[in-house]
Formats: C-alpha cells, structure tokens, sequence
C-alpha cells in the first residue's frame, strides 16, 4: 500500500486526475484507488492537521510490511533550488524549535533538498551561511507534521518527502491550477520509485514470512503429541532456525528423532526430542545453504551519498578534508550525531550496501578501560579507544551488529581530544592502547586520517604500545609508515571458506598474509589473530590448514605473538545479531551463556583451540607466545567479541 499525503485540494487533484480513486469514509479527505494499492489523505494546511490527520491514519490502519509513505506537495524556495524541481527531502526541520528528523535515504533518480516547515508562510529564506555549499533550503507548512506523526511507527525509509517548488517565498504565490500542473508534472517518475520501493519490502517481508512459517510448521510437527513446555518450545525453534539455516532438510532432522515410547512421561519423552535433535544438528554438520548477505555487491571505494556533520565541525580541518573527497555527496547539518545513528527501526539490510557517514565530535571521556573478554597480552594499562563506529566490512558474527542500533560509520573529527586525554595518562604511566575495536582504521586508511595520526603520535611517545586490528589489506599505508616496535599491526585470519562465506567484503586470506609479511618486514610488530575461531564443518581441519598456510608466508621469528580465541558474544548483543542476520546459521547456534557471555560448549572450545594450539606447535610457537581466551574468562565480565 502507497499513502499519498497532501496538504491542499490542488495538490490532491493532480492523483485523483492521474488514478481512478473513490473517497472513503474518514475524519479527512481519503480516497483509495479500486485496487487498494494506493490513498490518498489531504490533511489540510499547517503542521497541526497534518499530524492529527496521519495519526488518526495511522489509527484507523495498522501499518503493514508493505506499506510506503509520501509526502507530496509544493514548497518555496531559496534562490539555489530550481523552479518547478521536485526534491526528495533529506531532513525536515521545524522552524521554532529547531527539531529535525531524517528519513533514510537510498539510490533514487532526484535532486535532493533540506526542508523547514513553518507555522507561517516564510517571505525572508534563511541564508544559512555555514551550510551554503550544502543542499537548497525549501519551506512549507506540512511535513513535520507528517513526520512527526509517521516515525513514531514507521520505519525511516519508509517515509518520503517529496517537494515541487512552486515559488520563492515571495508573493508569486501559483493559483491552483498551477499548483495542480506543477505536481501532475512530476507524478509518473515519483510513482514509478515507490512503486520499487514498495515491491522490494515486499520482496523481503514475503522471504521472513516463508521462513517463519517453515519453522513454525516443522515446529509443530516435532510436538505433535508431546508437551513441550514454554521454554522447551523456544529452544525447539531456536534448533530447527539454526538447522535450517545450516543446510539441514525437514526429512534429515525428523530421522534423527527416536522413536515414540510408549512410556506415560510426555515430558521426558519431549526432553529426549530436544536432546536427540542438538546432538544431531551439531554432529552432522552442513555448510548451509544460505547467507546472511544481500546479493548486491557493496563496492567499497563507491562515494558516500550522505554524510550528515554536526553543526559544530563543519568547520573542523578533518570534516574539510572529508567533503572535498566526496564533492557530490549530500551534505546534511545535525545538531548532534545520535539523532542519526540512534534513531529508532532503522534498515540494516538497505545500510550494508549503502552506507551514509555521520561525522561528529566525541565529547566526554574518550579512553576506557579495556574489557576483560577482549585479550589484554599482560599488559597492565590496557586501555581501548573509539575514534570510529562501524565498519566498512560486514562480518556475520560482528558484534558491532548488537551493540549500535544502525549500520552507518559514525567519524569523530576531534582527534586532538584524543591525544590530549592520551597526554595526560602517559604523564602518569605507560599505556596499551586499542585503537580499532569498534572499526577497522586500518582499512579506512586511504579516506580517512584516524590510522595515521595514531601511529604518528605513537612515534613520538615511546610509553605508549598501539594495536591496530585489522581484517585490511592495505599495503600503501603499511609502506609509507615509519616502522615502530610500539605499534603493533595485529591481521585477524581466517580460512578462506569462512572469509568467503562468512566475512563480506573483506580481503582474501593471500592478501592478509602478504600485508602482514610487508609490516614485518618493515619492522612493525606483528601479531597474528586467529580469533574468533568458528565452529563450522570441518572447522579443525579447516583452521590447522590455515595455520599450514600461514607460516608459508611468514617465519615463526617475525611474529610477536598471537591471539586465539572460540566466538563469544554477549547475550544481549545476540539477540540484536539474530535480528540484523536472520539468515545467518552463527546467529542461531545454540549457544552456552557463562555470567552473560555466549559461547560454544566447554568442551568444543577446548577442541577447537587445542586444534590451532597443537598446529602452531608444530612451527615452533610457544605457548608464552600465545594468549588465548577461554570460557572461563566469561565469569570476569564483558562483552565483546574480538572482531
């Protein structure tokens, strides 16, 4: 279903004259066409009717999957908007407060604008000086109350704004005819992207319904005449998500049931299913048949589309140097970057293949302690950073994925902040400093500063030890970096069948190996970071072999230690996991919980370890060269997961 919200009858008439539609019994002007496709709601003019126009709406009709929303109407202007062009908007801002909203926003064939609604006709466009080289300014009297009312219940990118300028905010005020003409002229093309819009959450919303109902079919039949308790229930479904995911067949897994007893304890008898059906699921492994990943590739080196700057940084050197790499992005001001990166129902699918970038200042503390799950190497002043937020990478297992609520990268500008808090813990004592847990700043190396300017400070600071994860094969910025003890490179390996499958976009295992030989070579310290281990089929097989074709490249005396760790999450972060990769087997495994951290049984932690432990042996790795994580690490606390 498409809602058509206009403020006027002139606006109105331009649909009704383009699509057959009846009006409908309603407080306001409804009308819906014969197929029940599309509405039509004329709210009135001014924000107040419009926002008690789409809540009752709203009311009266539940939102669905499937439904999209748009504004549609006309606007003044400032002088850099053309007239009679129609916007999409990329923000909407109420003139007296101040208070903005911003719909997502993805590939689409328009011109782009800011737009402010006014309680007043606006004859004086604001100048907006330190916004000018930014998107044109457009007024109307409508949109934040349509706004307002829409995203309290609909997702973002669902919600459309779409402006025709009809007049400079002066008293060239188009009679109605005009307004109607000016909207006619623009509706097949607008119609023409909702209508995509809506077939692909379509498209979506029938691929999650046949999966529920999958589950839930096969769920029934496995307690057909079996009680199943509340909790026996869930972690049924939880199983049959897991092994369907995982490649399992409906006719496999009801042979690895036993067979029906006779015996009056039902409840025993369901307890033996459950037992029956993990042991089976986890012994029998598959590769799976399904990825948690869209089928449009992300390029990596594509422009953003969006960068939103908080007002206080547009002026900062790094914010400068960030727009003029990206000259046709639309460049959006916010007050603060949590209006964007913390709004609510955002659509992580559509943001893993179209990411925009929020850049912003970090206030407050900016060093913390580092967690106890994460590895600290016998360091006593272990300390983490985040100077980024999200990754360009898009790893299934990434808890990144449960702990923000969106997938777009969040760039603090103020470095010299940073390396002012930095002073003042050296002054008081050496420091071990992670500085890419919640990114990879070694992968942004070629767009942004961050990597750089924290392994220049550490060249001139021998107290501070620096660790940069990465999964990155940046051999350019490895090169023209000065070699440093005190900065350690730290590769993230995996086997090439999990990078493929698991590990989007990332670079192959051959070109980790080969940046990581040229950091030794340089001088750098090396780790290697076998960590997270996964338990997936043949995975000793497949982790020894990796280790084989590790010291290939590299020699056991150019490397300074290494980490080894299982998979482990925290509960919480889990559960946003399983929503961000429905239909990935790794959100779904049945894991154990120790103090809140999930992880792998004990026992298939020990043999996945000791399978990578007992291979490095072989190339002469002691084990005081080697840290590694364990489950009983969990009972200190903590929540991530190395990435």
């Amino acid at each position: 279903m498409i809602l058509l919200i206009t403020a006027i009858m002139p606006e109105a008439n331009a649909v009704l004259a383009e699509f057959p539609m009846k009006k409908k019994d309603f407080s306001f002007p409804l009308y819906e066409s014969e197929n029940d496709n599309l509405r039509l709601l004329v709210t009135g003019p001014g924000k107040l009717n419009a926002a008690m126009a789409v809540t009752e709406y709203l009311t009266r009709y539940p939102v669905s999957g499937r439904d999209i929303f748009c504004n549609l109407g006309i606007c003044g202007s400032s002088p850099d908007a053309v007239l009679g062009e129609g916007y999409l908007c990329a923000s909407v801002t109420e003139a007296t407060t101040g208070k903005s909203v911003y719909p997502e926003l993805y590939t689409h064939p328009f011109p782009e604008a800011r737009l402010v609604t006014s309680d007043i006709v606006v004859t004086s466009p604001s100048e907006d000086d330190i916004c000018k080289t930014s998107l044109p300014l457009l007024y109307d009297m409508e949109a934040y109350g349509v706004a307002a009312a829409l995203f309290r219940k609909v997702l973002p990118s669902r919600c459309f704004f779409y402006k025709v300028v009809s007049d400079r905010c002066d008293d060239n005020f188009p009679p109605p005819d005009e307004v109607t003409s000016l909207i006619k002229n623009k509706l097949t093309q607008l119609f023409v992207f909702l209508k995509e819009q809506e077939e692909r959450f379509t498209r979506d919303l029938t691929e999650q319904s046949d999966t529920a109902y999958r589950i839930t079919s096969m769920a029934e039949k496995f307690m057909d005449g079996v009680p199943f308790s509340t909790t026996m229930e869930r972690k049924l479904t939880g199983l049959l998500t897991y092994a369907m995911h995982a490649g399992f067949s409906e006719n496999e897994l009801f042979a690895a049931l036993p067979e029906r007893s006779d015996t009056p304890h039902k409840k025993k008898e369901a307890l033996m299913r459950l037992q029956a059906l993990e042991d089976y699921v986890l012994t029998s492994r598959k590769e799976g048949t399904h990825t948690a990943h869209p089928t449009n590739k992300k390029i990596l080196n594509r422009p953003f589309r969006h960068i939103y700057v908080e007002r206080d940084v547009l002026l900062h050197p790094v914010t400068k140097q960030l727009l003029s790499r990206f000259p046709n992005a639309s460049v959006i001001p916010i007050t603060h970057y949590k209006d964007v990166f913390n709004r609510s129902r955002q659509d992580l699918h559509a943001q893993e293949t179209e990411p925009a970038l929020i850049l912003a200042a970090n206030r407050g503390t900016l060093i913390y302690p580092g967690a106890p799950v994460c590895q600290s190497f016998g360091e006593e002043h272990f300390m983490y950073t985040s100077c980024i937020m999200n990754c360009i990478y898009d790893c299934d297992y990434c808890y990144l994925q449960g702990m923000y609520p969106g997938g777009n990268p969040v760039v603090f500008v103020n470095l010299e902040d940073y390396f002012a808090e930095l002073d003042t813990l050296l002054a008081k004592h050496p420091v071990y400093l992670c500085c890419s847990y919640d990114s990879d700043l070694t992968a942004l190396s070629g767009i942004l500063p961050h990597a750089e300017a924290f392994c220049s400070y550490a060249l001139e600071h021998p107290d501070l030890r620096l660790e940069l994860r990465t999964k990155s094969a940046a051999l350019p910025f490895i090169k023209q970096l000065p070699a440093a003890k005190n900065i350690i490179m730290a590769f993230t390996l995996s086997p090439q069948e999990i990078i493929s499958r698991y590990e989007h976009f990332t670079p192959s295992l051959g070109a980790r190996l080969a940046t990581a030989k040229e950091a030794a070579r340089k001088g750098f310290s090396l780790r290697l970071c076998f960590d997270p281990v996964l338990d997936v089929p043949n995975a000793e097989t497949l982790y020894s072999a990796l280790v084989e074709q590790t010291f290939k490249v590299l020699s056991p005396e150019e490397i300074t230690d290494i980490s080894l760790g299982v998979f482990r999450l925290s509960k919480e972060y889990l559960k946003q996991l399983k929503k961000a990769k429905p239909a990935c087997a790794l959100s779904h495994y049945p894991y154990e919980t120790t103090d809140g951290v999930c992880h792998y049984p004990t026992e298939r932690c020990e043999k996945l370890l000791n399978s990578v432990r007992n291979a490095l042996h072989r190339h002469n790795i002691s084990d005081d060269k080697i840290f590694t994580w364990t489950p009983e690490e969990s009972e200190e606390g903590g929540s991530h997961a190395d990435r």
